[in-house]
């Protein structure tokens, strides 16, 4: 009997020791759970103010186009500057260069140009008048040694105008014009006698 009342007792006491180790227990866990928050937060506020350590610093406004401003600025109150619009300049194109000394005298010549033929000498007479050293006119009279050499005449006659109006006369040299090839011979001869006619 007295041992089942011992063992009684002594369960009791066990009972008791360990609630008391429990509420003893939780209080002291509590208070480490809220230290930890609180170095937690503490840690947290630090690591926010490293973040951001420079407090009440006034940007700069962009549109002043300014990036080199002095250490002294910062923080001072920034002023709105307009934008500097680019200048363009406008590069009048070059002049067109005009001869200023002209080979030829202006006027209007005449040379008789001579070429062979199947039939023969024909001739061409050449009259054309010179501006600026530029061909403004010209006119041909062909003086023809036969038929053939005529119809070749007239063939030169239908189309070489658009190759002498508008030329340079010290550049102007024809070969074959509307299948004649041998009166345009006589024609250059005729130039050759005008160049030197007209030489300034």
């Amino acid at each position: 009997m007295e041992q089942s009342n011992l063992q009684r007792n002594v369960g009791i006491v066990i009972g008791v020791v360990v609630i008391v180790v429990v509420v003893v227990g939780s209080i002291i866990f509590g208070r480490k759970s809220s230290d930890a928050v609180a170095v937690d937060q503490g840690t947290s506020t630090s690591q926010s103010v490293a973040v951001n350590p420079v407090k009440n610093i006034v940007p700069v406004n962009s549109s002043s186009g300014n990036e080199d401003d002095d250490e002294d600025n910062v923080g001072a109150q920034s002023t709105n500057i307009p934008p500097v619009s680019p200048v363009v300049v406008n590069t009048p194109p070059p002049a067109t260069t005009k001869k200023s000394v002209y080979t030829y005298k202006n006027g209007t010549y005449s040379a008789t140009g001579s070429y062979m033929s199947p039939g023969g000498q024909d001739q061409v007479a050449v009259t054309l008048t010179l501006l600026n050293d530029i061909v403004t006119s010209v006119s041909v009279t062909p003086q023809a040694g036969d038929r053939t050499s005529q119809r070749y005449i007239n063939k030169f006659l239908s189309g070489y105008q658009q190759y002498v109006v508008g030329k340079d006369i010290s550049t102007l040299n024809l070969s074959r014009v509307s299948g004649s090839s041998l009166t345009p011979i006589g024609f250059n001869n005729a130039l050759s006698q005008i160049r030197a006619q007209a030489k300034a």
